[in-house]
């Protein structure tokens, strides 16, 4: 008997679940995917730091390799000393200063622990909304077409009293029309 009131329909009820069953795989395979992409960004992070220790152990290597291979050189036990002297330094030109030991200041500001991109959050920049485009918009371009027609002259200058607002009066009673 129709009695004009919209029943209750199984059919209905089991496309729900299923759309969210689906709406929950969906979501799972998006987070398993985020987790796969920052596991792969640490591993090229750590990759790239190896690959960086392994060129700092060669050109130390290079210049032990050179050091040790080549019988014209040889050092004295100030060389020597020099050499295992953390705190000294040799310039390019030869000359052995004594380097300062980093101030706290200098430490804090290596480690980045207080750098800007640490302490502010990431902010994603945003996208300005466009508003669609209507027909009004349309006939409105047309409409302003006219009028600035009507109001200027050829050299595009307003002719003898005549008004940006009339323009746009005219103009909306043109769209009117439309």
């Amino acid at each position: 008997m129709a009695t004009g009131q919209q029943g209750f329909d199984p059919d209905d009820f089991f496309d729900q679940r299923r759309l969210d069953r689906q709406r929950d795989q969906n979501l799972s395979d998006r987070q398993r995917m985020d987790r796969e992409r920052a596991d792969d960004d640490r591993r090229r992070a750590l990759e790239e730091q190896r690959m960086a220790q392994l060129d700092a152990n060669r050109a130390r290597l290079d210049a032990m390799l050179t050091l040790v291979n080549d019988d014209d050189i040889t050092l004295s036990s100030e060389e020597v000393a020099v050499v295992n002297d953390k705190s000294l330094r040799m310039m390019p030109d030869g000359e052995v200063v004594t380097r300062r030991a980093p101030s706290a200041r200098d430490v804090i500001r290596r480690s980045g622990q207080f750098s800007r991109a640490n302490i502010l959050p990431n902010i994603p920049a945003r996208t300005k909304r466009v508003r669609k485009k209507t027909k009004t918009d349309k006939n409105m371009s047309k409409a302003l077409r006219l009028a600035n027609d009507k109001f200027r002259t050829a050299k595009g200058k307003l002719r003898k009293g005549a008004t940006q607002a009339q323009i746009m009066k005219y103009a909306h009673k043109l769209l009117k029309k439309m």
